[in-house]
């Protein structure tokens, strides 16, 4: 490989990022145990519109994070879920995800398409912002 051709091949993505977003892919479902993936001190922003879910909003360090996690849980069942495509840079990484859910209470089920941007320290995440399907949501909780 040329000079020039290096130039545009991508470095290899963190290794320690990419655990833990395996880590993370196999622990949401277990609130009690995905929260030890946060730092103490993390953010977690859920976009959207606050008209249409309480869940939308900023959640601060593990007691708020983890009780949006159980609330989220109660509301809604994670039937299945895959990994779209995932950006590692550094020691931030983006990430989109394929979720087949079902509401609770309705019992309706939808695929949505969910994005993370997440920032790390410490080997854990720091800053996560969360954007769901909106308008996919919506159709859920109406």
């Amino acid at each position: 490989m040329t000079d020039f051709d290096a130039q545009f091949v991508p470095p290899e993505p963190n290794p320690v990022v990419s655990a833990l977003i395996a880590r993370a892919m196999l622990l949401r479902a277990k609130p009690d145990e995905f929260i030890s993936l946060f730092h103490p001190d993390a953010v977690l922003h859920m976009i959207g519109d606050r008209r249409h879910s309480l869940f939308y909003g900023d959640y601060r360090g593990h007691r708020q994070i983890l009780k949006l996690l159980r609330d989220v849980d109660a509301e809604f069942e994670r039937v299945d879920h895959r990994l779209l495509n995932a950006v590692i840079d550094g020691d931030c990484f983006a990430l989109r995800r394929l979720v087949e859910i079902k509401h609770r209470g309705s019992s309706q089920t939808a695929l949505v398409v969910i994005g993370h941007l997440v920032r790390i320290r410490e080997g854990q995440f720091c800053e996560v912002f969360e954007y769901a399907d909106t308008a996919t949501m919506r159709r859920l909780l109406c």
